[in-house]
């Protein structure tokens, strides 16, 4: 949905937050998510680039600031814009919700080899399937992006609307596929859906269990106490509060005409729920949980089914299909586990 005048409302947005941040602390990483190069022309692009570097004045050593593109919007003149505005992450959104086995690579392949130019780009890639995605195609695209230069490969089957037993059950092979082709692979997994090459630094990170899931991703832990998101439908956090924008322009506008925060919602994780949240984020991030004691133990063995558990000396770890069934665990942890 297009927004006008949508750089100067973000802008506007920026300045009524101006409080919740420190506009002198190092910024790790700024991504520019939705699709961007939809709602902005290259000049607004331009535009709101520089005047978020007057809000934001440093940038970490190493700092990412990426884009979320299609295969189709990477084209010669995308590239120069954002190389010459020091973009140096591209996230690479993929649609193959509908995609039969002998379905063309052709427009992909064209954006991978358009990069070719551009190595100073990392490449990430998000690839959105269905019940309607044939198993082939998912085979030869997964195949298509290792052979590229992208280090992570996130995978998503989320559907706005009801789906049948049956759909869910076509999304739940993929996804079991999908599992087997990274492992077969040695990419590291993280959660049931995202990949991660052994060139990629959470691939380090990850023996020395310093991951941590949060919702822009598996990131080093500890997390940063402030990560802030603008725009419609933004969500941010500040000092452990979540705030979640409205997930309406119309609203969005009028709040910011009101010369007020367009927050929605704002929200924390309850103390009882602490437990269940470093249960969680272990089986997240490492699919298993040790040292457990006897009482954790017990608890979690009588919430979650057998065949989705290996037990060992003084730990759990989650079997093929546990890993396949995460978020079921996880719902099931969050709701009825207590802390010991």
């Amino acid at each position: 949905q297009r927004v006008d005048d949508y750089e100067h409302l973000i802008c506007n947005e920026v300045t009524l937050r101006r409080t919740q941040y420190n506009r002198h602390q190092p910024v790790a990483s700024v991504w520019w998510l939705g699709s961007p190069l939809q709602q902005f022309s290259p000049e607004a692009i331009t535009e709101l680039c520089f005047r978020l570097s007057s809000y934001f004045t440093h940038q970490q050593e190493g700092s990412v600031r990426g884009m979320a593109v299609t295969p189709m919007e990477l084209d010669k003149n995308n590239l120069a814009l954002m190389k010459g505005l020091n973009f140096n992450a591209i996230k690479l959104n993929i649609d193959a919700n509908i995609a039969s086995g002998d379905r063309s690579l052709s427009k992909i392949e064209d954006a991978l080899q358009m990069l070719v130019d551009y190595k100073s780009f990392k490449l990430s890639c998000l690839i959105k399937f269905s019940d309607q995605t044939h198993p082939e195609f998912i085979e030869r695209l997964l195949s298509l992006l290792e052979d590229s230069h992208s280090s992570h490969i996130e995978v998503s089957s989320q559907k706005n609307a009801p789906v049948s037993l049956q759909d869910k059950l076509a999304c739940q092979n993929q996804l079991s596929a999908i599992n087997t082709h990274f492992h077969q692979s040695a990419w590291l997994a993280c959660g049931n859906n995202n990949f991660y090459a052994p060139s990629h630094p959470n691939a380090n990170l990850h023996p020395q269990a310093k991951l941590e899931a949060s919702p822009w991703g598996y990131l080093p832990s500890p997390l940063p106490s402030s990560c802030h998101s603008f725009g419609v439908g933004a969500l941010s956090l500040n000092n452990g509060i979540y705030q979640h924008n409205t997930n309406s322009s119309e609203d969005y506008i009028a709040l910011l005409a009101a010369q007020k925060a367009p927050v929605q919602s704002q929200f924390c994780l309850p103390d009882e729920n602490q437990s269940n949240f470093k249960v969680i984020q272990d089986l997240l991030c490492r699919h298993r949980l040790e040292p457990l004691d006897a009482q954790l133990q017990e608890q979690i063995t009588t919430l979650i089914a057998p065949e989705w558990l290996l037990a060992e000396s003084g730990s759990l770890s989650l079997s093929t299909d546990g890993i396949i069934n995460l978020s079921t665990i996880c719902e099931k942890l969050f709701t009825s586990l207590h802390p010991t």
